[in-house]
């Protein structure tokens, strides 16, 4: 009793903390923060991605404030774009570290710096170091797009090349007693082998090396390009690195080795008396077109997907999409008569089949009914997440997307044999044959496994089905790229399963002509669902807290080894993206 009260005690003033934080939060949002910036006569338009970036804005103003207000990828993006396009703007300036984000992220931001030079206007980053002991093939990746790339003498470059590693637990689950029993269809479906197999298979190994190798040939292409290089001289490099902040000049990497102090005195020269403004206060200065003529609709779909927004056992860090909610959002979205199109950003390795199709289903009645829907891939858009996309208008990845992941896989770990060795035995009852089948302390009976394999024969079946009829491909088509494999954004393009490449802006520019709007039309981008109000989050957070359940230690041995997606409860993994284990 004793303990229990001081449990309850505890909850209490958890509870209170959360609230008197949260209501702090919102007074600070609703009465001290500034309603907006004044607009400079000269600005440079300077972006801090030494912390990362999230792909995706804050569903909330209260997040925005206890996060610091940090902007996301595609605010990043907008300013940019928009910064390009001002007489006001006379620079950009890019503060880097090492890869605090992924290679598609990369790429979409590559793509805004060389419109933004495109316009005339100096471009310049700097790195206090480029990977510090740690990778920075996409830091420095972004980093040759501008005109120049200062570093700190005593920085580097962690520009190392691309590595996957896999970790394999087979042997080990084996010798605890744990029986990990799966069945897939497609023999590139590798997600269970981290499970089952101590090593790679042979077509796991060729995905995972095809993948690298299209990364590796991106990532080198990309800066011989941005640096005017020789794709022989980029590879040495890369084969030398890590390189020394003199090693990379050597190479022609970076354009000046110097001090912090030293690049920000050389901007005040450079930009005079020009001012500094970060993404979210430069796109304040200036709101919505004056007459809008037309709405296109942007919707994120970020995460693993569940049909109802729950999870077995919750991982730390992982976003879920809520099949039913999405599916929601976009069908009362076709029903705005203010948007003439939607824009839907995937970011998902899949999960829950059933929320998978749920989704699906309201994108085709989306342009069944004449509204068009463009999907944007981000960093992935496969298996469960390729299934939702494959109905739209078009869709529109990066080129180091991972995508497709075709396939479909089924199975429980069973620990009876474990559990035994320890001296837990488990009693059983049952009426009816295949009682046992979800039970992960009784194997699979011969009915039960062939069951099993029904419903994931059914499943590949209507997935490549679905896949060919919404892409306008014959079946054999499909299941020549199909079969679980997993391709790059832009392997996908040469095999017909996205129809170009680019990022949120290419999409955006795809809205507008599938729309039949002209390239002057004045357009508003609104983002769906707009942000919740401040107090309510604060509710929101105090209910998820009180609900919040433990993480077993089996999950985070699991979570730890890339797996624990498939302690999730079978429909939740059914359509899940196999295991690549790419490093930064």
């Amino acid at each position: 009793m004793l303990w229990r009260f001081i449990v309850r005690v505890f909850a209490v003033i958890g509870f209170l903390c959360v609230l008197l934080i949260g209501g702090a939060a919102w007074l600070i949002y609703e009465y001290v923060l500034p309603e907006g910036v004044e607009a400079p006569a000269a600005a440079v338009l300077r972006i801090d991605l030494r912390n990362g970036v999230a792909d995706r804005p804050p569903d909330d103003a209260l997040t925005t404030v206890l996060t610091g207000g940090a902007p996301s990828l595609h605010q990043i993006v907008d300013a940019i774009d928009a910064a390009a396009a001002d007489d006001r703007v006379v620079g950009l300036v890019a503060d880097l570290s090492g890869d605090r984000f992924g290679m598609a992220a990369a790429q979409e931001l590559r793509a805004a710096v060389e419109r933004f030079r495109d316009s005339g206007k100096p471009a310049l980053a700097y790195g206090d170091s480029l990977g510090e002991f740690a990778p920075g093939n996409n830091a420095y990746l972004l980093a040759s797009a501008f005109e120049a790339v200062w570093l700190n003498p005593v920085g580097s470059v962690g520009l190392t090349g691309i590595v996957s590693e896999v970790p394999f637990a087979g042997t080990a689950l084996e010798d605890f007693g744990v029986d990990a029993q799966f069945v897939r269809r497609g023999p590139y479906k590798s997600s269970p082998e981290l499970l089952t197999e101590s090593s790679f298979t042979p077509e796991h190994r060729e995905m995972v090396a095809a993948m690298v190798d299209g990364l590796y040939d991106q990532l080198v292409a990309g800066i011989a390009d941005s640096r005017g290089m020789d794709e022989t001289a980029v590879r040495q490099a890369v084969d030398r690195g890590p390189l020394l902040a003199a090693e990379a000049e050597e190479h022609g990497l970076v354009d000046r080795l110097a001090p912090r102090p030293l690049f920000d005195a050389h901007l005040e020269t450079t930009f005079e008396s020009a001012e500094m403004l970060g993404p979210l206060d430069y796109l304040g200065l200036s709101g919505p077109p004056a007459e809008p003529q037309a709405t296109i609709a942007v919707i994120y779909a970020n995460g693993i997907i569940t049909v109802d927004g729950s999870d077995d056992i919750e991982m730390v860090g992982d976003a879920v999409i809520n099949a039913n909610e999405l599916s929601a959002l976009i069908d009362d979205t076709v029903e705005d008569p203010a948007v003439d199109a939607i824009v839907l950003r995937i970011d998902s390795g899949g999960g829950s089949a059933v929320g998978s199709a749920i989704i699906g289903r309201s994108i085709e009645q989306a342009v069944e009914r004449g509204l068009p829907v463009i999907v944007s891939m981000g960093a992935a858009a496969a298996s469960g997440g390729y299934w939702i996309a494959a109905p739209a208008t078009e869709i529109v990845a990066l080129p180091a997307t991972l995508t497709g992941s075709i396939g479909v896989f089924a199975g429980k770990i069973v620990a009876r044999d474990l559990l035994a060795d320890v001296g837990v035995n488990w009693g059983l009852i049952q009426r009816g044959r295949n009682a046992t089948i979800w039970s992960s302390f009784a194997p699979y009976t011969v009915s039960g496994m062939q069951r099993v394999n029904a419903l994931v024969d059914d499943l590949y079946d209507r997935f490549v089905d679905h896949v060919a009829e919404r892409r306008g491909l014959s079946r054999e088509a499909v299941e020549a790229v199909a079969e679980g494999r997993v391709w790059t954004g832009e392997q996908a393009l040469e095999r017909g399963l996205v129809d170009q490449l680019g990022g949120l802006h290419t999409a955006l520019d795809a809205a507008r002509r599938a729309a039949s709007l002209s390239d002057d039309a004045q357009v508003v981008v609104t983002v769906r669902p707009e942000p919740a109000a401040p107090l309510d989050q604060v509710l929101d957070l105090v209910t998820s807290l009180q609900s919040e359940r433990e993480i077993s230690a089996v999950a985070l041995g699991l979570q730890a080894l890339g797996g624990a997606e498939l302690l999730r409860s079978p429909g939740e993994t059914l359509l899940t993206m196999p295991p690549v284990g790419l490093m930064p």
